[in-house]
């Protein structure tokens, strides 16, 4: 039996629809093997790349690049030597009978809601099966929900995820007043109440990492476990310019050099991104809790505000910390500021958004997390 795989343009996040193809790798004859980079794509979001699921020859490319394709399209076509050319063209015009074979089809996207807390809303995203535990994502700064977009879907196959938009960030509601971050807190917690009542698998960016903290202290038999990515409260050390700079630009090319700073490899940046980011900072309210929020991050020295080893040295659920090499706004922590109860994980070449930049390495390291918890 020859062996033929499929290599598709994946649903990268659950609102995902669609992607544009803008780099092959690797060329029609070619060997490669599983896990493999073998082909760039292109969302509103970010641009990622397409590892290869099987060993093989890239037989086929069926959409060439520049071409603009629906999540589960079939973009080439990786085959064995016994694979005939005639049974790669039934293979293809098979595939197209595939495509949106599910009840809601392979493009279909969930929808985001809003719970209603004290001060406002919390916008928030939910995937996967109804579960008595669920996984909850909190983005960092200046993020929103989309930070997650290569791993809510790859988590929600087997778990129930829930994607926060933090408040003052996407679209929940910006706080007002003093005390922001307890503010924030409670917020968090409560539309997770709402909407999460079991057990609780944390899992947080960055800024996040200190509200995850807080969660998992104040409400400690809740949390089975606690995954923290480039998280603040752990050392002095932060990029307060990244925090002022990003406040202040008020401008496509300004924000996209701001941006750029989060990642190791800047091409991940793509328009719709600086855009939609744009978009964001201009909503009522939002520069203001914007930096309000960045106050609580990192003082007029440059130090870090927050502090979150006491509350991780007191928990007794698993504790995962992950790290790019390449951190530009938080630096990786030395040994001794980090508490004896976590695990430590360093990602080689990778900037502050492992979740984006390395995200295989990133949910293989979660699935391990949760499976401790």
């Amino acid at each position: 039996m020859p062996s033929i795989e499929a290599v598709t343009v994946p649903k990268w996040g659950m609102t995902m629809t669609e992607g544009k193809i803008t780099q092959w790798m690797v060329g029609e004859g070619d060997l490669v093997t599983r896990g493999q980079e073998i082909l760039e794509i292109e969302t509103t979001k970010v641009t990622n790349v397409v590892e290869a699921a099987a060993s093989g020859t890239l037989r086929r490319i069926v959409l060439t690049e520049g071409t603009t394709a629906p999540v589960g399209a079939l973009a080439g076509v990786i085959a064995d030597e016994v694979a005939t050319p005639e049974e790669i063209d039934a293979f293809i015009e098979s595939y197209a009978d595939r495509l949106g074979g599910g009840d809601e089809g392979e493009g279909g996207a969930a929808v985001p809601r809003t719970i209603v807390v004290d001060g406002g809303a919390i916008n928030l995203l939910e995937a996967g099966p109804q579960s008595d535990e669920t996984v909850v994502l909190l983005h960092g700064f200046g993020g929103d929900l989309s930070t997650w977009l290569f791993n809510q879907s790859a988590l929600a196959e087997s778990m129930r995820v829930v994607a926060i938009d933090l408040p003052g960030h996407g679209a929940s509601s910006p706080i007002a007043g003093g005390d922001i971050f307890p503010k924030i807190v409670s917020a968090v917690e409560a539309a997770v109440e709402a909407v999460a009542p079991g057990k609780l698998h944390l899992i947080a960016h960055s800024f996040g990492g200190a509200v995850a903290a807080a969660i998992a202290a104040n409400r400690p038999s809740r949390v089975a476990s606690l995954t923290l990515i480039a998280p603040i409260g752990l050392s002095r050390q932060i990029s307060r310019e990244f925090l002022v700079d990003f406040v202040a630009a008020e401008r496509r090319r300004p924000l996209h050099s701001v941006l750029e700073r989060l990642f190791a490899d800047p091409s991940k940046i793509t328009s719709d991104m600086v855009e939609g980011t744009l978009r964001f900072k201009r909503l009522e309210g939002v520069p203001e809790a914007l930096s309000a929020i960045a106050d609580t991050i990192a003082d007029d020295h440059g130090g870090q505000v927050q502090s979150i080893g006491g509350q991780l040295a007191a928990l007794t659920c698993p504790v995962t910390i992950l790290w790019g090499e390449r951190d530009a706004i938080v630096p990786v922590p030395q040994q001794a500021d980090l508490p004896a109860n976590a695990r430590l994980r360093i990602i080689p070449g990778i900037g502050h958004m492992p979740q984006m930049e390395a995200s295989s390495a990133v949910n293989e390291a979660i699935l391990e997390n949760l499976q401790r918890g």
